[in-house]
């Protein structure tokens, strides 16, 4: 019986699931990043890494939960399949960042500049993008949801395959240049 517990807990481990609540950020990983801007894998959950100058670092499938990145210098950072859920990045510099498969639900991104920015197939329902510049990002197929895109420049964005319904937009340029009032 035991034998059969300890292999059914194996194979949920394996599976991704979990019945731990959420680590915090573990003190390694976080002066790894700070020290190499190389982190792949991390658990940077709840870190704060306000203003931090990470241009060009590599988190891909990072965990960065909750995390503090408000002002944070993100520009040309690898973000591929990190799971930012919740996170605040407010006013952060992500510039032509890789963050294709990114995991946003819940993200803070008011006044983010996501300029060029890579963001095929990510999650950002439920994300406050207000006063975000995503000029130029390539958003194919992303999950928007409920996001909030109130006063965005969507300029040039590629958005094929995104369903847009449900989304907030208020003096939004979309990107075709068009103001979009549809929830002022």
């Amino acid at each position: 019986m035991k034998r059969l517990l300890a292999m059914l807990a194996l194979a949920l481990m394996l599976w991704g699931v979990s019945f731990a609540p959420a680590e915090a950020a573990i003190p390694d990983d976080v002066q790894k990043l700070l020290d190499t801007k190389k982190c792949q894998v991390c658990i940077l959950n709840d870190a704060d890494l306000n203003h931090t100058d990470l241009h060009g670092a590599n988190l891909k499938i990072a965990v960065l939960t909750g995390a503090n990145l408000v002002g944070a210098d993100l520009s040309e950072t690898n973000l591929m399949l990190s799971d930012m859920e919740g996170a605040n990045l407010s006013g952060a510099i992500l510039t032509n960042a890789q963050m294709n498969g990114a995991n946003l639900p819940g993200a803070n991104l008011t006044g983010a500049d996501l300029s060029n920015a890579e963001m095929t197939q990510a999650n950002l329902d439920n994300a406050d993008l207000s006063n975000a510049n995503l000029s130029g990002a390539v958003m194919l197929s992303v999950t928007l949801g409920t996001a909030n895109l109130k006063g965005a420049n969507l300029t040039g964005a590629n958005l094929r395959g995104t369903n847009r319904s449900l989304v907030l937009f208020c003096n939004t340029t979309m990107p075709d240049g068009a103001i979009e009032n549809r929830d002022c």
